[in-house]
């Protein structure tokens, strides 16, 4: 989210996140007792100082535990049964398991230690098994038929408990026969490796571009003095998010940025085409045996969305509102190339970003490098925490010694601003590392949930970022979009967090896809106003907030560039599509057409984005449009706040209560009504997409 990515809450591999019933999806703690803290009582009950055989000890354990509660609960005489001795057990029990197996599995791309982290992705394969095999246990789904039949009183949350539980279980195979669902089990399984695969080959990519003094050229100082040096006096930039932005927006030489670009764009390499193909072809046949038409309409079934029909027609529906607008925003750019190239006739893919800094800086003189001044990432994490602070109600401390994975990251813990109720916990994981998941994403470690002695489970949650490496005599500094970036993802951790949901399964952002990017995409207009960049900023030498002539220049290019976004965004969305409808045999030359038709830019021969595209395996699979969708709400949502002054406590509290709270315990249609006082409208959506 932020740079549009969020993996919200940890999924254990492709095939856990949609094959182990809905009830049993997510993570909370009762009946198990946690892992201890090394040391004492500082933070949450978490322990990532495991080897990897120990790591494989407690998943075997906390496994064999569950395999004992399960068989208790399809034991369970037929007179005796009732709701809560099957369903909401098994509620409770296999979010016992998830208590520990999260932070097991969070590990793959958090660990420095490659052992921990090739331990744990061998882990992921046995949870993925796992998760499948228990979709289809024929016993536990036929003592959630006779607790249905009961007919007992329930309220709604234990109705939406049952049928979630009863569908997951359906919708998995248990109609088949017999042959069939083990055919399901063996493609179910072979998913979730492949999309573990998918992923460990992009993040365990190991790559850098070595330039010369013609490479650096135009490249700010600090960016220049963070770099490694070779013996021959060359520069090593890495191959990693953080530098390939800065290295395509500043660096003159267009053949160094091709390179790099290049580089970037097939990190995961060959290997992960011939995996998104096979994955794209078993979703088609897992949707077939279910006897659905395809993939897109098994998943969008159970979503705000509904049908592809209906994604369809808003993502063309955007496609034509911003079209016009993308084409104009690439004219100018060929227009500002022509300066330096008189003869130019079209914007290639590595000269985007580098002739949008030079006709912003000209239109609107002023640049990021300027604006990254005022942003020193430490003023920004802790203006970021006053905000949601004054905003939501809670206060946040930072605590010194209590569980991590790693030097630099940092822990905080939530209370309640009235109360003084400890609520959860929060990790900030910011610094580049070599292994680590690269890309901005908010990780739902522990899950909210009312436990059976009737206290509650603490929510623990991660953000793990790569933000920019502090050059030698300063502080790492963010440009405003990765302000746009932290504030984003903070929006994540705060819906995790703040959770109130009875059940783990419904808590935090356990909400529908298509929803729940809406909270961190709302927050994300806080940062282009003026009261809360005052809480943000700080020039790092002087201390001084951002100028108002900075502000200003920034807010009159706000909008620069967002035509050709707009068109991405929705290119993507389609191409995702597309790809788990067709199956096409090329599925880089089949997305590379649709991108370059509709955003006007055509991809570097030779290169394969979508062997990179980790949303594909990572849990948006036929859901990126989720986040064109989400965005509707989301500016919906934040017409509230603006009118409010933004930073409201009051707004803040009625948001807390009717959209963070409440996670999907009852639908998010309903939610968005309680918080709106009427129904959502795709207005103010649509004027930004036109630009108006």
């Amino acid at each position: 989210m932020s740079a549009m990515k969020k993996t919200i809450s940890l999924l254990l591999s492709a095939a856990v996140a949609w094959a182990v019933p809905a009830a049993a999806q997510v993570i909370g703690a009762a009946g198990i007792t946690g892992p201890a803290v090394p040391g004492g009582a500082v933070g949450p009950a978490l322990n990532f100082s495991l080897t990897p055989q120990q790591l494989d000890a407690r998943y075997s354990a906390v496994t064999s535990r569950l395999d004992s509660a399960l068989a208790g609960i399809a034991s369970v005489p037929e007179g005796s049964v009732t709701f809560a001795n099957t369903v909401k057990a098994f509620e409770s029990a296999t979010a016992a398991w998830q208590r520990e197996i999260t932070p097991i599995a969070f590990q793959s791309a958090v660990s420095p230690d490659p052992a921990v982290r090739a331990a744990v992705t061998q882990l992921e394969k046995k949870m993925g098994a796992y998760g499948v095999a228990l979709s289809l246990r024929e016993d536990l789904f036929k003592q959630f038929q006779k607790a249905e039949a009961k007919g007992e009183t329930l309220d709604a949350a234990d109705k939406r408990l049952l049928d979630a539980t009863l569908k997951g279980f359906r919708e998995n195979g248990l109609a088949l026969a017999p042959e069939q669902r083990e055919k399901l089990k063996a493609m179910q399984t072979r998913l979730g490796d492949l999309a573990s695969e998918f992923g460990r080959n992009i993040d365990e990519k190991k790559d850098s571009l070595i330039v010369g003094a013609d490479g650096i050229k135009g490249l700010p100082a600090d960016f220049v003095a963070s770099l490694e040096r070779t013996d021959n006096g060359g520069y090593v930039v890495p191959v990693d998010e953080p530098s390939m932005v800065a290295y395509m927006r500043f660096a003159a030489s267009g053949e160094s940025r091709k390179a790099m670009l290049t580089k970037f764009t097939n990190r995961g390499g060959e290997r992960n085409l011939e995996v998104l193909h096979e994955a794209l072809g078993l979703r088609r046949d897992v949707a077939h045996l279910l006897g659905h038409k395809d993939y897109p309409t098994m998943v969008m079934k159970d979503r705000m969305a509904k049908t592809p029909e209906r994604v369809l027609e808003f993502l063309n529906r955007v496609k034509d509102a911003v079209i016009e607008r993308a084409r104009v925003d690439l004219a100018d750019l060929l227009a500002t190339k022509r300066k330096d190239d008189p003869e130019a006739t079209e914007i290639h893919a590595w000269e985007r970003a580098f002739y949008a800094r030079k006709l912003r800086s000209e239109r609107y003189a002023f640049d990021q490098e300027a604006v990254k001044q005022y942003f020193p990432v430490d003023r920004v994490v802790e203006g970021t925490m006053s905000v949601y602070q004054k905003t939501l109600g809670v206060t946040f401390k930072e605590l010194r010694g209590g569980p991590n994975w790693a030097p630099g990251v940092r822990l905080f813990e939530i209370s309640d601003g009235k109360t003084g109720r400890r609520i959860g916990h929060f990790y900030l994981d910011l610094e580049p590392r070599e292994g680590k998941h690269g890309h901005p994403a908010a990780y739902q470690i522990v899950s909210g949930r009312r436990l059976e002695d009737g206290s509650y489970e603490e929510p623990v949650s991660a953000m793990v970022a790569d933000f920019p490496k502090a050059a030698p005599g300063q502080p790492s500094l963010l440009t405003h979009g990765d302000v746009q970036t932290f504030f984003h993802e903070f929006g994540h951790l705060m819906h995790q967090t703040l959770t109130q949901a009875r059940y783990a399964s419904f808590s935090g952002s356990n909400v529908a896809l298509d929803f729940v990017e809406a909270p961190s995409q709302m927050l994300e207009n806080f940062v282009w106003e003026r009261n809360v960049l005052d809480e943000l900023s700080g020039h790092w030498q002087t201390g001084e907030k951002l100028p108002q002539e900075l502000f200003d220049k920034m807010l009159s290019a706000r909008s620069f560039m967002e035509g050709t976004g707009y068109a991405a965004q929705a290119a993507y969305a389609l191409g995702d599509i597309v790809l788990h409808t067709d199956v096409p045999a090329d599925v880089s030359a089949v997305f590379d057409k649709i991108v370059a038709g509709i955003t006007g830019v055509a991809t570097i021969p030779g290169t394969h984005f979508v062997g990179s595209f980790d949303h594909l395996m990572g849990g948006y699979g036929a859901g990126y449009y989720a986040y064109l969708w989400s965005k509707v709400f989301a500016q919906d949502i934040y017409t509230l706040f603006k009118a409010g002054g933004v930073i409201s406590p009051e707004v803040g509290a009625k948001y807390r209560k009717e959209i963070l709270e409440v996670g999907s315990e009852r639908p998010e249609m309903d939610s968005l009504r309680a918080f709106l006082g009427r129904e959502p409208s795709e207005e103010a959506f649509m004027r930004d997409v036109r630009g108006e």
